[in-house]
């Protein structure tokens, strides 16, 4: 390889690490992937060995990242994810209050709402104060007792996951479009169109009434 080449290599290399990271995949992972030894896959990433190009193709999907960033020089970065140790603790005590709550909604004693869920009462507590895991089926029977499915302990509406599941939806209704809608959304000049089908969307009957009219006073 010519200078000019090697610099591209070493670019190539960092951009595909830097879409590993961005993905969260293992370098083992994506060894494995392309049939290449670590080792190997190693030197791809140091510029020191050139991949093909069907190699970048099943990387990019793999890696959920568009061909042209291979193209550029501008790397993703790290993305931000969540602290999941802090987030796991922290919900236990929220299952705990919410377990806690809904029990003194219903006026039940721990050692009433025990007995009917099976459990020692001293278990119960441990539950309610977040200092012990709930099981999930041991909170179906807890939710049954107190008249609440196990939605009311979920948290959907907010936080990471609530987050997570507004992305899956807006993935999934986005997929389900008619292929030539999708297309006119992604393309950066059609911005304009839905930005103002967003503000019409926002409009009363008797405004977007008004709007008719006079594109039809403009036609005639």
């Amino acid at each position: 390889m010519n200078e000019q080449e090697t610099t591209r290599a070493r670019i190539l290399g960092v951009l595909i690490q830097d879409a590993r990271l961005h993905a969260g995949r293992s370098a083992a992972d994506c060894a494995q992937l392309l049939g290449l030894s670590p080792e190997t896959y190693a030197k791809a990433e140091r510029g020191e060995y050139i991949i093909s190009l069907p190699e970048l193709e099943v990387l990019a999907i793999y890696l959920d990242v568009p061909m042209a960033h291979f193209w550029g020089s501008q790397t993703l970065g790290t993305p931000k994810r969540p602290d999941y140790q802090t987030l796991l603790m922290l919900r236990h005590k929220i299952i705990g209050g919410l377990l806690r709550r809904a029990r003194l909604e219903t006026g039940k004693s721990e050692e009433q709402l025990a007995a009917e869920a099976g459990i020692p009462a001293a278990q119960l507590r441990e539950y309610e104060l977040g200092h012990q895991v709930v099981p999930i089926l041991e909170l179906e029977r807890l939710g049954r007792a107190l008249g609440v499915s196990l939605s009311y302990f979920v948290d959907d509406d907010r936080g990471p996951l609530g987050r997570h599941e507004n992305e899956q939806k807006m993935r999934r209704y986005f997929n389900e479009l008619p292929p030539d809608v999708r297309a006119f959304v992604v393309e950066p000049v059609n911005i304009g169109y839905l930005e103002t089908a967003i503000r019409l969307s926002q409009l009363d009957v008797y405004r977007l009434r008004q709007i008719a009219e006079g594109l039809l006073d403009i036609t005639l």
